[in-house]
C-alpha cells in the first residue's frame, strides 16, 4: 500500500516542487530572504563553491594564455638578440632579412589580435547565469539586522564579538572590515549614528592588517569608510570630529559633490557654534530598554521551577507510557514535557520541512521587509498526511487531553541569523469586546487558539530561549522536548500573561514545531477552573 501511495505522491511532489521553483524564479528578488533560515542558506555554500571553481577555471585560462606568450617571448627574444649583436651581418643573410619583414608584417599583427582576445568567456557567461541566485540588498539588510540584534540585545562587547569571542566563547570566525562597514552602514540607515560610530572605530586596525593579504579590488574604499564615519559624527552634532575626516576625504576625491556638500555644511555649523560642543550625554546614547530585551537578557525564573512528575492520567494510554512532565509555572500554567520526540522522528520532520521552506508571516505585521517581528522560514505539515504526523497528533492528545480534529496543521520553523520572534500572544482574543480585527468564517467555526504546544527539534548552542516576558519564565531549546500552555482563560478570554517571545539565536540552528489548538472542539473537555497546584495536566 505504501509503495502505491508513493507512486502518486512522488510525481505530485515533483510537480509541486517545479511549480514552486517557477514561482521563486518569477517572483521579485526581494522575496529570497536567505538569512531568515539557516537551512535555506545551505545552497549558498554550494553556489559559492561553484563560483570558486569557476574563478579557478578562469585563472587556468589566464595561465594557459600566459604560458603560450611566455614560451614564445623566449624564442623571439633570442632571435632578436642574435640580430642585435651585429645587425648588418645578421640582415646580410637574405633568410634573416626576409623573416624579419614577414614577422613584422604577419606575426605581430596576429599577436596583436591574440592580445585582444578575451580570456575566460565561458567562465564569464557561467558567472552571469548565477547572478540571479546571489543574495540581494534586502538579504544583506536582514543579515545585518540579525547580527545587530545578537550584539545589541545580549550586550556583547563589540571588539570581542568582531573577533569571534561570542558571549565568552571563542570561535574560529571573525568579521572583516567589509563586514563591519556593512553593519555600520545598516545602523546609519536606521538612524542610529552613535552605534555606527562604535562599529566604524573597529575598521582602521583591521583594514591595515587586510592590506597585506586581500586584493586591492576587494578592500573597502577608504573614502566610503571616512565619509560614513564623518556623516555619523555629523548626525551626532560632533562637527569638530567630522570636519578633519571630510578634509581627508577631499584629499582623495577633491571633486566629489557629496563630500563638498557635507564639508560646507559642517564648516558652516562650526562657525555658528564657535564654542566646543558639549560632551555626550551617555543616557542619550544608550538604547532605551524595551520589554523584549529585558525578557531575553534579564533575570528569569528558570531556576525556580516547581517540580517534576510522571503524568499517568490525561489519557488511558499514559498508564502504560507516562509522560515526563516539568512544571514551569502555574500562572500562566506552563509545563515542559521531556523526551516526547525521538531523534528519528525529529530527523524525518526536519527532512520533510526543509524541502519547501517559506517566509513566515506575523499576524498584522505592517512593515515585514524593513522591521521584521519574526525572522524565520517555515513549512506546514498536515496532521493526517502520513503515519509520522498521525502518531505525533495522538501524542499531543495524550499530552493535552484536547480534541485536535479541527485544530491547525503543524508548522515547522527554522530560524536564521539572529533568528527571533518578537513578544506576542498566540490567541486572537475573539471573545474580547475590544477585538476589532478581521474574523473569517473559519475562525467563527473553529474558535480562538485555546492552547499551544511547542516542540523543540534541535538543541541551540547559545540563545534562542522561549521567554514569557510578563512572568519571567524561560525555556531553552532541547531536542525532543515540548512546552504546553493555555492561551485562554475559562471564560474564553485571552490571557495576557501568556505573552511570549523567541529570543535571538546567538550560535546554532533552531528548529521548532508548533501546534495551535482551537477551542470549539474543547467545549466539554476544557476544565472550568485552572489546574490546581500540584495536579497533573489532565484536561
Amino acid at each position: 500500500m505504501a509503495s502505491k501511495n508513493m507512486q502518486w505522491i512522488l510525481p505530485g511532489y515533483l510537480l509541486l516542487l517545479l511549480f514552486h521553483s517557477t514561482l521563486v524564479l518569477g517572483q521579485h528578488p526581494l522575496e529570497k530572504s536567505h538569512s531568515l533560515s539557516l537551512v535555506t542558506m545551505v545552497p549558498l555554500l554550494e553556489l559559492e563553491r561553484k563560483l570558486i571553481d569557476n574563478l579557478d577555471n578562469y585563472t587556468n585560462a589566464l595561465e594557459q594564455k600566459l604560458q603560450i606568450i611566455r614560451s614564445q617571448i623566449t624564442v623571439m627574444r633570442a632571435e632578436n638578440e642574435k640580430g642585435g649583436r651585429n645587425a648588418i651581418s645578421y640582415l646580410s643573410n637574405p633568410l634573416n632579412a626576409f623573416s624579419l619583414i614577414r614577422r613584422l608584417h604577419q606575426d605581430w599583427v596576429k599577436w596583436g589580435k591574440y592580445m585582444e582576445q578575451s580570456v575566460g568567456i565561458s567562465q564569464i557567461k557561467a558567472f552571469d547565469s548565477w547572478k540571479n541566485e546571489l543574495p540581494t540588498e534586502l538579504d544583506l539588510w536582514d543579515a545585518c539586522a540579525g547580527i545587530d540584534r545578537i550584539q545589541s540585545l545580549y550586550d556583547l562587547e563589540l571588539g570581542d564579538f568582531i573577533n569571534g569571542n561570542i558571549n565568552g566563547k571563542q570561535y574560529n570566525a571573525s568579521m572583516s572590515s567589509a563586514d563591519i562597514l556593512s553593519l555600520a552602514d545598516h545602523l546609519a540607515m536606521k538612524n542610529r549614528p552613535s552605534e555606527a560610530v562604535q562599529w566604524l572605530q573597529e575598521v582602521p586596525q583591521r583594514l591595515q592588517e587586510e592590506r597585506l593579504f586581500i586584493p586591492r579590488h576587494l578592500l573597502i574604499d577608504e573614502v566610503d569608510f571616512l565619509f560614513l564615519l564623518a556623516e555619523s559624527h555629523f548626525k551626532e552634532k560632533h562637527y569638530s570630529k567630522a570636519l578633519p575626516l571630510l578634509q581627508n576625504c577631499l584629499k582623495l576625491k577633491p571633486n566629489d559633490a557629496r563630500l563638498l556638500r557635507l564639508w560646507k555644511s559642517t564648516q558652516d555649523l562650526i562657525e555658528k557654534q564657535p564654542k566646543p560642543f558639549p560632551k555626550d550625554n551617555k543616557e542619550q546614547n544608550v538604547p532605551l530598554a524595551n520589554a523584549f530585551k529585558l525578557s531575553c537578557n534579564g533575570p528569569h525564573e528558570s531556576s525556580t521551577r516547581l517540580h517534576c512528575f510522571y503524568n499517568f492520567t490525561t489519557t488511558p494510554f499514559l498508564r502504560l507510557a507516562p509522560l515526563k512532565t516539568e512544571q514551569i509555572g502555574l500562572d500562566p500554567y506552563v509545563v515542559l514535557y521531556h523526551e516526547v520526540l525521538s531523534a528519528r522522528e525529529i530527523s524525518m520532520l526536519i527532512s520533510k520541512a526543509a524541502q519547501n521552506m517559506k517566509n513566515t508571516r506575523v499576524h498584522r505585521e505592517t512593515k515585514p521587509k524593513t522591521n521584521r517581528g519574526r525572522t524565520a522560514k517555515g513549512h506546514w505539515l498536515k496532521k493526517e498526511s502520513n503515519e509520522l504526523t498521525r502518531r505525533i497528533t495522538r501524542r499531543i492528545v495524550d499530552m493535552t487531553g484536547f480534541d485536535l480534529a479541527d485544530s491547525e496543521d503543524f508548522q515547522v520553523i527554522n530560524y536564521g541569523i539572529g533568528g527571533h520572534y518578537f513578544l506576542h500572544m498566540d490567541y486572537f482574543d475573539y471573545a474580547s469586546s475590544n477585538y476589532t480585527g478581521p474574523r473569517s468564517r473559519q475562525s467563527k467555526v473553529l474558535g480562538d487558539r485555546i492552547a499551544t504546544v511547542l516542540f523543540y527539534l534541535s538543541d541551540v548552542e547559545q540563545g534562542g530561549a522561549t521567554v514569557f516576558g510578563n512572568v519571567g519564565y524561560s525555556v531553552y531549546p532541547q531536542a525532543g522536548t515540548a512546552i504546553f500552555w493555555y492561551n485562554l482563560d475559562t471564560d474564553g478570554n485571552g490571557d495576557p500573561l501568556t505573552r511570549h517571545a523567541s529570543c535571538p539565536v546567538i550560535v546554532g540552528s533552531k528548529w521548532v514545531m508548533t501546534e495551535w489548538i482551537r477551542e470549539s472542539r474543547q467545549i466539554f473537555i476544557r476544565p472550568c477552573l485552572p489546574p490546581a497546584k500540584g495536579t497533573s495536566t489532565k484536561s
